[in-house]
């Protein structure tokens, strides 16, 4: 079983595209993600260091996936045998047993890395855990209701609705600190749209046969990676008005 798996989704006349919307997605997330790290109280040379990081990162790893598992699942068919009798054909039915293969994975640039960003804001927060965790118990519980699962397609939920109420319930939460409010809306649509949107429905997925299942999709354009990035765009409008 292969640990590495890279896929692009975008091929042929719609690479140059992917790549200038990439980058343009880069520059994007090297300004929030550099505002992420200053709020929590790393230096401004460091932040944009390690912003330019994560943001490259994300872009460059975004076709790669890590596999964690494989499911084998047994698939009955039915099938018939024709046999003549005399000139005539009857048809005896038959039923054969194959397995289909489910690779079950996390994508790098749109779920690893916005999880390792996270976790490391969560480190310099530890006295705001609690509010934390009440925001991405909130998320978890709004995408799991929001999302479906589609065949053939994966989970589908707008990606505009963690990050929305991800902003409005950090803002409750830190009315009284409201500096706190993109980085908070930032970690709760993150994880929240990770557990609530792909985990939880993971059995569901599955239950599909799909080839691969990409926990964060297939890139830096999808799910968790741009539900964090709103967040922040949203939180950030929130606390300047």
């Amino acid at each position: 079983m292969k640990r590495i798996v890279i896929f692009s989704p975008f091929r042929g006349m719609l690479l140059p595209v992917y790549i200038l919307l990439g980058l343009l997605l880069m520059v994007v997330a090297l300004g929030y993600f550099k505002d992420l790290l200053v709020f929590v109280g790393i230096s401004k040379k460091l932040s944009y260091f390690f912003a330019f990081e994560l943001s490259f990162l994300s872009l460059a790893l975004s076709p790669v996936n890590v596999v964690l598992k494989e499911v084998r699942k047994k698939d009955l068919s039915q099938s018939y045998d024709v046999v003549y009798v005399f000139g005539i054909p009857f048809y005896v039915p038959k039923l054969s047993l194959s397995y289909t293969t489910t690779l079950i994975a996390f994508n790098i640039g749109g779920a690893i890395i916005p999880v390792l960003l996270s976790l490391t804001l969560l480190f310099y927060l530890v006295s705001k855990i609690f509010l934390i965790l009440i925001n991405i118990i909130l998320i978890t519980i709004i995408s799991k209701y929001f999302s479906k699962v589609i065949p053939g397609v994966g989970v589908v939920m707008h990606p505009l609705i963690p990050p929305i109420f991800s902003t409005i319930i950090s803002y409750i939460l830190f009315l009284h600190q409201p500096i706190l409010v993109p980085v908070s809306a930032y970690i709760g649509s993150v994880f929240g749209t990770l557990i609530g949107a792909d985990l939880l429905n993971l059995r569901k997925i599955i239950e599909a046969s799909p080839q691969i299942v990409s926990i964060g999709g297939m890139g830096s354009f999808d799910g968790i990676f741009l539900s964090g990035l709103f967040s922040v765009v949203f939180g950030e409008l929130l606390i300047s008005i």
